[in-house]
C-alpha cells in the first residue's frame, strides 16, 4: 500500500500500543521495513525507556505494527 506524506494513520504497535500518527514522507508498506511516522495525537506515548511527544518520530517496524488510513493527505 502506498502512503503519501501527510496521511493520518491509526497505528497498532505491539510495544507502544495504539496511537495516531502522520506520515512524514511518502512510502510503500510493501517495500520498506521501517515506516516514517510521527506522533500526531496530543497524548504522550510511553515506551519502555522513553516518552514520545506530539510531533516526535515514532519507531514503526513493519513486523511489529499494523497501520490503517484515517484521513488521506491534504492537497
Amino acid at each position: 500500500m502506498i502512503i503519501k506524506k501527510g496521511t493520518i494513520l491509526n497505528v497498532r504497535h505491539t510495544r507502544s500500543g495504539k496511537w495516531t500518527g502522520i506520515a512524514t514522507q511518502d512510502f510503500d508498506t510493501e517495500l520498506v521495513e521501517f515506516y516514517p511516522i510521527a506522533l500526531a495525537q496530543e497524548e504522550i506515548v510511553e515506551g519502555l525507556t522513553v516518552q514520545y511527544l506530539p510531533g516526535d518520530n515514532m519507531p514503526c517496524r513493519k513486523s511489529l505494527c499494523t497501520i490503517t488510513i484515517l484521513e488521506k493527505e491534504k492537497k
